[in-house]
């Protein structure tokens, strides 16, 4: 389940639930809208994530690209202990922090 609200220059998506390779279509589908809609970029919001595996972190690594080429970016806010594994475990973390100057506003990871 998703829902996502402008914040700023920026598209926020909340998800929660379990992430694996059946909710991957729709998940893509949320945030690539959210995506075309933001000015600057998307944030993702996952502490109510209880289940994530590589099929929802391969969505992200694509969304992030697609940003990129646009000159946006995608950003975690608030990952659950089970994303903060995966992230930890493959590397990724950094890839989804925000920079400098916008994380002031935003929660850690």
């Amino acid at each position: 389940m998703t829902e996502s609200y402008p914040e700023g220059a920026r598209v926020v998506v909340v998800v929660r639930g379990e992430l694996d390779y059946d909710a991957i279509a729709p998940l893509t589908y949320t945030l690539r809208n959210a995506l075309h809609r933001s000015v600057r970029g998307v944030d993702v919001d996952l502490r109510a994530v209880r289940f994530w595996d590589c099929s929802a972190l391969n969505v992200l690594l694509r969304l992030r690209q697609e940003a990129l080429t646009d000159g946006r970016t995608v950003a975690i806010r608030s990952p659950s202990p089970i994303v903060k594994r995966v992230l930890a475990l493959t590397g990724t973390s950094p890839l989804f922090a925000h920079s400098r100057g916008e994380a002031e506003t935003h929660q850690e990871m």
